[in-house]
C-alpha cells in the first residue's frame, strides 16, 4: 500500500523517491530470493508463486511448522554435490521451506546430533558452516556453482521463476504496481530517464546583507534563463530557491515554465537576516531536493553559512544526484571585523570543499560581474549535450605547450584555465597551426578572477596546441558539446559471487570491476582503451578494453584494483572518420581506508520507543586510526550523542549505534550515518535511509474466557479467567465494570483477565506507551451441563471510535468432562441447537474460523509487518461454510456439517 500511495502522487519528491526505491528494492529482494532459496522451485518448476508478495492473494501455501523435519543429509563434498548428491534431500513437498545460513541475523539452524540424519535444511555452499550440522548439505539455487549452490542444477528454474515473478509484480494487470503511474514516474523509478534531462535551479541568499546586490541578482539571473530556453538543450525544470535567517525563512519551488522562473526571479528581494551568516546550507539542500539529477546549482550569497556544520549532509545529497555546485560570493559579510578573516577562510573553505566534491567552482566576484560569469557557466552547460574530455595540472616544470584533442563530433570546444593574470599569457592554435585571434563570433574567450575562459564553436578535428606564456602552474579543464559521453561504474563482488554497483568510496587496494557505459558511440569506432589519471590528471594506466555494441547500451569492462590515491576515468579511441576522442568521467573516485557498514531497518518503527541504528566501522587500511561517526536526519529525531569516536587497529572492525525516536505517528524520517577522520570535515563513507514512524501494530491473541454454569441461578457463585497477549508492550488500559486486568509484572505485552459468570461479554482497551491502541471485545464461552458454545469477538483500531466487523470463532473444546455420558438422542438434541445458533450468527457476522484454544484480534488499520501468514476473511465462500460442532466427554464425536 506504501508503495501503491507514492507511485499515485503526481510528482516525486526526493524523500518520496528515495522511499519508494528502497521499498520496491526490499520487495524485488524477497521476491527474487524466494525462488533460489526456498523449496517452491523443486515443487512446482520455473513458474512464479504469483501470490506470493500480492496484496490481492486469496491463499497461501503452507509453509512447514517448526518441528516439521524437511531435509536428510547428503554428501556436501565438491565432488559428491556435482554428482547429485543433494538433488533429492528435500522431505517436504507439499510445505513451504527454506535453509538455515550461518551469521544470518534472524536465528540459527537448530543443533543436532551427530548421528541424526533428518532435521531442519541448510542454506548449503562453502560460506555456509552450518551445511556441515546435520543433517548436511543444503537447498540454494542461487548460483550455477555447486560448491555455492548444493541445487545449482536448478538455478535456471529460479531465474526464470523470479523473472516471471518480476514482470508479475510490475506489470499484472490487477495488482502490478505500475498500473496507472505515468511514464515520467515509471522511468524516475527505474532510472530511465535520458541523460539529457536536467534542470538549473538558483539558490540566492536574500537577507537583508544582499540590499546592495540582490538588483544586479535578478537581472543576470533572469538574463540566463531567457537565453537558457533558447538552446538546444534547453533544461526541463527550473529550479529557485531562497534562504536567510533564522532557517525557516528558507524557500523552494520548481515548474517546467521559464516564464514563470522569470516572474520569480523578479519577485526577490532582500530583507531581515539580523547577523551576517546565513542559512546557505539550508537553501542548498532545498535546491537539491526539487533538482533532477546530473544538473547544475548556482549559489549566491555575500554571507557565510551559519549551519556549515550541515556541509556534509548537502555533500551526500549532492554527490548522491550528481549534481554541480557552483557558489557565486559577491561579498564577504560579517558580524564582527575581529572575525573578518578567519570566518572568512573557514567558510571559504566550506563552499570550497562542496564544489570540489560535486565537480563545481568558487567565484570571488563583485556584483557587476555575476552576469558576465554566469553567461559564461551557462553557455558551456546549456549550449548542447556536455562531455568533459580532459582534464590536467600543468605545473612549472612542465612543457609550456600542451595538446588538445577534437573529435569529428564536437559541436563546441570549451578550455577553462585556471592560473593566468591575463589574456596575453595563453595562445591557442588550430590543426592546421593557425593562431585563434578569438574575433569572430565562433571563437571567444573571458578573462576573470584568474580564470581564462575559450569558446570555440565548430571546431577543426585534430589536434589543437595550447601555448603558456608565463612561469604560473595552470589547472585546465577542457569540455566538447557532443553527444558522445561516458559513465562509469565500480562493481563489487560479495562472498557468494553477487555482483552489485558499489554507491560508496572504493577501498583502496581492494578488486573491483570497472564498468563504462559509452553514449552515442558509432559502432564504426575502434582501438578502446581506459586512461587511469591521478588527482592532477596525469596518466597512471592505460588498459585496453572491449566494447560491446548492445540493443540497448553499449557497454565495456575491465577488472581493476584500487590505487591509494584519488583518480579519474579517461575512455579513450579512434571515432569513424579517424580522429582520436577522449571523454572523461566527471566525477573523481576518492578511495579510502574505512569502510562503513549501516544495519538497514526492515518495516516501519514504532514510535514513543528508541530504535537502536547499528552500523559497523572496518578499519581496511595498514595503521591505526582514529574515526568520527555521525548521524544526522531531517526531522531532528537522533538522540545524543550524534557523534562518536572510535580508535580502530588495522584490519579491525567495530560495532555500535545511535538512537532515534519520535512521537509522531506517520512520519517520515531521512537520516544519514557518515564517517570522517578525527578532526577532519571531509566525509570518507556515508550511507542513508528513509524510515516511517508509525504507532504500534495492533494486534494480540487471547485464551478463550469459559464459564462452567449449573442451574443454580446464581451467575455470581462461579467466575472465569483468561489471558490476553498484544503485539505492543501495554502501558495503560481500560475494561469494562467488574472484570479485573492485571498486567505481567515480567512481560508487559500479556495482561491476565478474569470476572465474575455474570459478565457475559467484556471490553478491553490497550494502550502502548504513545500512539494507538487496541479495542477488543470478548464474549465469554459458556458451559451448560456438558456441552458448550462461543460467541463473537470483536476488535477495532482504539481510534476509529467504531466497532469493527465482527468475527466469530467456532472452537472446539478439548477438555474432558468425565461426568457426563452423551447419548445418541442427547447428540441429535444438541447438533440441532448448535445448527440453529450458528446460522443466527451467519446472518450478522462475516467470517467463520476454527481455531483451538486462542483467538486472534484482527488488526484494521497498520500494516502487518511480521510476515506471517495471516488468515484473510475474504477467502472464505458465502455458499458453503464448514462448522465442527464437538460432544464431550472425549473422545470428541465431530460432526462435520455444510450448510
Amino acid at each position: 500500500m506504501e508503495i501503491s500511495t507514492i507511485l499515485s502522487s503526481e510528482t516525486l519528491t526526493d524523500t518520496a523517491m528515495t522511499t519508494l526505491v528502497d521499498r520496491v528494492g526490499k520487495c524485488l529482494m524477497i521476491i527474487q530470493s524466494f525462488y533460489s532459496n526456498t523449496n517452491w522451485v523443486e515443487m512446482n518448476g520455473a513458474v512464479p508463486y504469483t501470490n506470493f508478495g500480492s496484496p490481492a492473494a486469496l491463499t497461501l501455501m503452507p509453509i512447514a511448522s517448526s518441528h516439521k523435519e524437511t531435509c536428510k543429509s547428503c554428501d556436501n563434498s565438491y565432488a559428491a554435490l556435482r554428482m547429485g548428491s543433494c538433488n533429492d534431500n528435500l522431505l517436504v513437498d507439499d510445505h513451504l521451506t527454506s535453509g538455515y545460513r550461518s551469521g544470518q541475523l534472524i536465528s540459527t539452524k537448530p543443533s543436532a546430533d551427530n548421528s541424526d540424519t533428518t532435521g531442519k535444511c541448510s542454506h548449503g555452499g562453502v560460506t555456509d558452516a552450518g551445511a556441515d550440522i546435520p543433517p548436511t548439505g543444503g537447498i540454494n539455487k542461487e548460483t550455477t556453482e555447486w560448491a555455492l549452490s548444493p541445487h545449482a542444477h536448478l538455478h535456471y528454474d529460479a531465474s526464470e521463476a523470479a523473472i516471471q515473478a518480476t514482470a508479475h509484480f510490475f506489470l499484472n494487470s490487477a495488482t502490478g504496481i505500475l498500473t496507472d503511474v505515468t511514464q515520467e514516474n515509471i522511468m524516475k523509478l527505474l532510472g530511465l530517464q535520458l541523460k539529457s534531462a536536467t534542470s538549473l535551479g538558483f539558490v540566492v541568499d536574500v537577507s537583508g546583507s544582499m540590499g546592495d546586490d540582490i538588483a544586479s541578482v535578478r537581472l543576470a539571473l533572469s538574463q540566463k534563463v531567457n537565453e537558457a530556453r533558447r538552446s538546444d538543450a534547453a533544461p526541463g525544470i527550473y529550479v529557485l530557491a531562497t534562504f536567510s535567517d533564522p532557517e525557516y525563512l528558507t524557500t523552494a519551488r520548481n515548474t517546467t515554465d521559464a516564464n514563470e522562473m522569470i516572474e520569480w526571479i523578479d519577485g526577490l528581494s532582500a530583507s531581515g537576516g539580523g547577523d551576517c551568516p546565513e542559512y546557505a546550507m539550508s537553501g542548498l539542500l532545498a535546491g537539491v531536493e526539487l533538482s533532477e539529477p546530473n544538473s547544475e546549482i548556482f549559489l549566491a550569497t555575500d554571507a557565510s553559512a551559519k549551519d556549515s556544520s550541515d556541509a556534509n549532509t548537502a555533500i551526500s545529497a549532492i554527490i548522491a544526484k550528481g549534481i554541480k555546485v557552483h557558489f557565486l560570493l559577491t561579498g564577504s559579510c560579517s558580524s564582527s571585523r575581529r572575525h573578518i578573516l578567519s570566518r572568512k577562510k573557514r567558510d571559504l573553505a566550506t563552499f570550497q570543499n562542496i564544489a570540489a566534491s560535486s565537480g563545481g567552482s568558487v567565484y570571488q566576484i563583485g556584483s557587476l560581474e555575476l552576469s558576465t560569469v554566469l553567461g559564461h557557466l551557462l553557455e558551456e552547460n546549456f549550449a548542447s549535450s556536455i562531455a568533459v574530455m580532459d582534464y590536467f595540472i600543468q605545473t612549472t616544470g612542465e612543457s609550456n605547450s600542451m595538446t588538445i584533442t577534437v573529435d569529428s563530433g564536437s559541436i563546441s570546444l570549451f578550455i577553462s584555465i585556471t592560473g593566468p593574470h591575463s589574456l596575453t599569457e595563453a595562445s591557442l592554435l588550430d590543426p592546421l597551426g593557425r593562431v585563434e585571434t578569438f574575433s569572430t563570433e565562433n571563437a571567444t574567450r573571458h578573462y576573470s578572477s584568474y580564470k581564462i575562459k575559450m569558446t570555440i564553436q565548430n571546431p577543426t578535428p585534430g589536434t589543437w596546441m595550447l601555448t603558456r606564456f608565463s612561469s604560473r602552474e595552470w589547472e585546465l579543464n577542457i569540455t566538447v558539446s557532443s553527444e558522445l559521453d561516458i559513465d562509469v561504474q565500480l562493481i563489487e563482488t560479495d562472498d557468494s559471487g553477487i555482483h552489485y554497483v558499489s554507491t560508496r568510496n572504493p577501498i583502496s587496494g581492494t578488486n573491483y570491476t570497472l564498468a563504462v557505459v559509452v553514449y552515442n558511440l558509432n559502432t564504426s569506432s575502434t582501438s578502446f582503451s581506459v586512461n587511469i589519471l591521478d588527482a592532477d590528471g596525469t596518466v597512471t594506466s592505460n588498459t585496453p578494453i572491449n566494447i560491446t555494441f548492445g540493443e540497448s547500451k553499449t557497454t565495456g569492462y575491465i577488472p581493476i584494483v584500487i590505487p591509494a590515491a584519488n583518480f579519474y576515468v579517461q575512455l579513450i579511441g579512434t571515432d569513424q572518420n579517424g580522429f582520436q576522442f577522449k571523454r572523461m568521467a566527471g566525477a573523481m573516485f576518492t578511495p579510502v581506508g574505512v569502510d562503513l557498514f549501516v544495519q538497514p531497518i526492515f518495516g516501519n518503527l514504532d514510535i514513543g520507543t528508541l530504535q537502536n541504528i547499528t552500523y559497523t566501522l572496518s578499519n581496511q587500511g595498514s595503521t591505526t586510526e582514529t574515526y568520527t561517526v555521525s548521524i544526522v536526519d531531517d526531522k531532528g529525531r537522533a538522540l545524543p550523542p550524534t557523534s562518536k569516536h572510535h580508535s580502530v587497529n588495522a584490519g579491525s572492525n567495530v560495532t555500535d549505534n545511535f538512537q532515534l525516536s519520535s512521537t509522531t505517528e506517520l512520519e517520515y524520517t531521512t537520516y544519514t550515518i557518515s564517517v570522517t577522520s578525527f578532526g577532519s570535515s571531509t566525509v570518507l563513507q556515508s550511507t542513508t535511509y528513509t524510515v516511517m514512524f508509525t504507532g504500534a501494530f495492533c494486534s494480540s491473541f487471547m485464551t478463550t474466557p469459559k464459564c462452567e454454569v449449573e442451574n443454580t441461578g446464581n451467575c455470581s457463585l462461579f467466575s472465569w479467567s483468561a489471558s490476553a497477549v498484544f503485539s505492543f508492550d501495554v502501558l495503560t488500559f481500560l475494561v469494562t465494570d467488574n472484570v479485573t486486568v492485571v498486567i505481567d509484572g515480567g512481560d508487559t505485552t500479556r495482561l491476565y483477565i478474569s470476572g465474575s459468570c455474570c459478565v457475559t461479554n467484556f471490553t478491553l482497551n490497550a494502550f502502548p506507551t504513545a500512539g494507538s491502541g487496541c479495542q477488543a471485545t470478548q464474549y465469554v464461552y459458556k458451559s451448560l451441563s456438558g456441552f458448550q458454545y462461543v460467541t463473537s469477538l470483536e476488535i477495532t483500531d482504539d481510534t476509529s471510535g467504531k466497532d469493527g466487523d465482527d468475527v466469530t470463532y467456532v472452537t472446539e473444546d478439548t477438555e474432558t468432562n468425565l461426568g457426563l455420558i452423551a447419548g445418541v438422542l442427547i447428540g441429535v438434541a444438541v447438533l440441532i441447537l448448535g445448527v440453529t445458533a450458528v446460522l443466527k450468527y451467519v446472518t450478522s457476522k462475516k467470517v467463520v474460523k476454527e481455531n483451538t484454544s486462542m483467538v486472534e484480534f484482527e488488526e484494521t488499520k497498520h500494516p502487518d509487518t511480521s510476515q506471517k501468514t495471516r488468515f484473510d476473511p475474504k477467502t472464505l465462500s458465502p455458499k458453503a461454510w464448514d462448522c465442527e460442532v464437538t460432544f464431550a466427554p472425549r473422545p470428541p464425536m465431530t460432526t462435520r456439517m455444510k450448510f
